[in-house]
């Protein structure tokens, strides 16, 4: 994995575009993380280096640069830029979290009614998010009990997580949405089951997964 590299980059785009050196300590003070987990993630050592951070950490770090204009993913900070250059927007963007309550629900879709309100912290405040909790565990990442946040009105792009519900399936699934040969696709997180079309009669996105909160 490129983490390291990749973070060192954005800091130093981000420093260049915005005029003003960004650091670490700013990073972490952002993304309301213990500065020492950043340090860990760009350690010059290798040994001491941590290469295999929990998902929340990196879905926070990708979030923070995404609403400051970044145009990256999540794929671009395990495995580098695949071009020479990112896309930036021009205009400068402050990121913060802000603390909010949203419904929570099941991932069984028998259980209509919502288990209760959690709160979560955000960088930005859309309409229309809701949340779900896991009642398993999703491999290879996420711990039953997980939180999945999911705007139901923003349309997924290439590389979004997305929550669908299947005809006839009583589960809501997550599920990597992309385009390829004009088609939408869908593939699991961990590749367990081949690829299949995006077709309305079977499957409804349910929204696009915004944030993690990724069980201990």
């Amino acid at each position: 994995m490129k983490i390291h590299l990749t973070l060192k980059a954005l800091m130093q785009m981000k420093s260049e575009r915005d005029g003003a050196n960004f650091t670490f300590y700013q990073l972490a003070k952002a993304l309301n993380m213990p500065h020492s987990i950043l340090s860990r993630l760009v350690h010059s050592q290798s040994s001491k280096r941590v290469n295999n951070p929990r998902i929340d950490t990196l879905f926070k770090i990708v979030e923070f640069f995404k609403t400051d204009g970044f145009n990256i993913t999540i794929n671009d900070l395990l495995l580098g830029f695949k071009e020479d250059t990112v896309d930036i927007q021009d205009q400068k963007l402050d990121s913060f979290f802000t603390e909010v309550k949203l419904p929570l629900y099941s991932f069984n879709t028998d259980q209509s009614k919502k288990l209760g309100i959690a709160t979560i912290k955000l960088t930005a405040i859309p309409n229309h998010v809701i949340a779900f909790l896991s009642d398993e565990a999703i491999q290879p990442l996420f711990k039953q009990g997980s939180i999945f946040i999911v705007d139901t009105q923003l349309k997924p792009k290439k590389d979004s997580l997305v929550a669908i519900k299947l005809a006839n399936h009583s589960k809501i699934l997550i599920r990597k949405f992309y385009l390829e040969r004009n088609k939408k696709w869908l593939k699991s997180i961990d590749g367990s089951t081949d690829p299949v079309i995006l077709e309305k009669k079977y499957h409804s996105i349910i929204g696009v997964i915004i944030q993690i909160n990724a069980k201990n």
